[in-house]
């Protein structure tokens, strides 16, 4: 399993200097470096992956995950196949003795896409429009601990935190905007204001929502984009002169209205998919045709399904309604029957391969009679064969047969104490503005970290509500301070105690039932080479994707009239 904790303390010790990634592998790289058993890569070729469609290209507004943003933009650190954060835009850093301060030494010589030079004022830039912005960034949550930002020169920042913060260098993922073109939209006193050579607060306020480049985005990155055709797809073109050495591949074709399944894949819609559907990857995904044409792989992901209550409506605003509702789902079927036992039950929404799990919590119990005398004692009682019902809301990008067996379940489930359920999926904008005015009753969704970190700040604390992912409108003084206190220890078993505290104060206040974490199953046309699914996860690997490469299908791998 991979562990995500744990790592940023040892990767930012006390005043060692972290060194830039190995350069990019070029086509006059010696023949003994490179793998026997892989031929050389190939530059060219055209890759169609399926995407959830950005509402933004803008990294620092964009909360669902999708392709776009990691291909286009670039934080400071990145991560390797560990998750543990290496120099990106920051060729290296050094962190005080006391953990309080970081110093970033930015790479030189990086361009943006229309060719200006990336300094130190697009980070003070970027850190600014993260604190200023009226809208939801989840990076808010990660950027609460800062106390100053400072670029004493184009290459240099330094980041001062109120205490050590142990989440620091993985909050530095976040990618980099360009501050010459959101100054520019925004007007001269902007622009005017924002020097980037003194501290973060000469940035200046740009409106982030409204601006033209978020529609027309220019990054560091590997990939550039061509053309938006909203609903449809994105055209992304090779970054030729990008920091660390071209893409190998030409041309990737996101698609925002393919399924994520073999169909797809055999027909040539797209190139890769995460399969969903367990009928799908059991089934179709393991037949001899399909492996012909096809690699497949399991792959343990940081990724939750939850339901989220709306704690700011009745009756779930009760946590003993929301305690019957979690003990009417019957979450162990669920994940034996639905999803053949390809997934893990929780008791709570932080993931079981990290370090602030407590493992002795188990998930609370499938039991329908103490589910309906809950309900009963908060004076819900049934009105002929009713209770009340709950209008559930989901993301499109949920809609597959597994989640509709997996909710069949649960509409049974409620049905049998009188609790009728209603759920509907919705196109993603629609869903976040439900979210955003509180417009539901509960919320089913999937939770992916932003960081490679435990920490479940964004998602709980009182302060994210409405701004960060605390979607449920959960506030508890004692979690909030147990969030606080563990953020400011570098000591892990400190951290741990302190998150196993919050674990088991919100198995007992239920503001989200967490209901399993489903591994990952993912299946890609055999021509492209190079493929890790990390590298398209909610926590991209680097260089990722941007190191695939296209090659020709073996001939005894390819079926009669198939398309290569």
């Amino acid at each position: 399993m991979i562990v995500l904790g744990g790592f940023v303390v040892a990767a930012a010790a006390c005043g060692e200097k972290q060194e830039a990634p190995a350069p990019a592998p070029t086509e006059t790289e010696p023949a003994a470096t490179k793998a026997e058993a892989e031929p050389a890569p190939k530059t060219g070729g055209y890759l169609k992956l399926p995407s959830v469609e950005p509402r933004y290209l803008n990294p620092v507004l964009q909360v669902s995950v999708d392709k776009a943003n990691m291909l286009i933009f670039e934080g400071l650190v990145g991560r390797n196949e560990r998750l543990d954060p290496i120099p990106r835009l920051a060729e290296s850093w050094e962190r005080t003795p006391d953990g309080t301060t970081i110093t970033f030494k930015l790479r030189q010589g990086v361009k943006w896409h229309d060719g200006e030079p990336f300094t130190s004022a697009d980070v003070a830039f970027t850190f600014q429009a993260i604190q200023d912005s009226e809208a939801r960034s989840l990076w808010r949550a990660y950027m609460s601990a800062v106390e100053s930002l400072e670029t004493p020169d184009e290459h240099t920042v330094v980041v001062k935190y109120r205490y050590p913060y142990a989440p620091a260098l993985s909050s530095w993922s976040v990618g980099i905007l360009p501050a010459h073109l959101f100054q520019a939209d925004a007007g001269p006193d902007v622009a005017d204001n924002a020097d980037g050579a003194d501290k973060a607060d000469g940035a200046g306020k740009a409106n982030l929502v409204d601006a033209t480049a978020n529609r027309e985005p220019v990054g560091t990155g590997p990939y550039k984009v061509e053309r938006w055709e909203l609903g449809k797809r994105l055209i992304l073109q090779a970054n030729p002169d990008w920091w660390y050495g071209r893409p190998h591949i030409d041309t990737i074709e996101l698609l925002f209205d393919v399924p994520e399944n073999t169909e797809s894949l055999a027909a040539g819609q797209i190139d890769l998919a995460n399969i969903q559907d367990t009928e799908d990857w059991m089934n179709r995904a393991q037949s001899v045709e399909f492996r012909q044409r096809f690699e497949v792989a399991d792959f343990i992901e940081s990724r939750i399904q939850l339901i989220a209550w709306n704690l700011q409506r009745a009756p779930y605003e009760q946590s003993t309604v929301r305690k019957a509702l979690t003990l009417a789902l019957d979450r162990g079927r669920v994940v034996q029957d639905v999803l053949l036992g390809l997934a893990q039950p929780l008791s709570a929404p932080f993931f079981a391969n990290m370090f602030g799990a407590d493992p002795s919590v188990a998930p609370h119990a499938f039991d329908l009679d103490r589910a309906a005398l809950l309900l009963d004692n908060a004076g819900l009682r049934k009105k002929g064969d009713e209770r009340f019902t709950i209008s559930m809301i989901a993301p499109e990008s949920q809609r597959s047969p597994t989640t509709d067996e997996v909710i069949a379940v649960f509409r049974s489930d409620l049905g049998a104490i009188g609790v009728v359920l209603e759920f509907d999926y919705l196109p993603l904008r629609e869903f976040l503005q439900r979210l955003g005015k509180r417009d539901f009753d509960a919320a089913y969704f999937t939770w992916l970290p932003d960081i490679s970190d435990p920490d479940p700040y964004a998602l709980l604390h009182s302060s994210m509500i409405g701004l960060g992912a605390n979607f449920a409108g959960y506030a508890n003084p004692e979690v909030d301070g147990l969030l606080d206190r563990a953020r400011a220890k570098t000591d892990r078993n400190e951290r741990k105690a302190m998150y196993q505290q919050v674990h088991r104060l919100v198995y007992e206040d239920l503001p989200y039932t967490t209901l399993f974490a489903p591994f990952g199953h993912y299946a890609w046309n055999r021509r492209v080479r190079g493929v890790s699914p990390g590298d398209v996860s909610s926590q991209p690997r680097f260089p990722g994707v941007a190191r695939w490469w296209i090659g020709e299908v073996p001939a005894a791998a390819a079926l009669p009239g198939a398309k290569n």
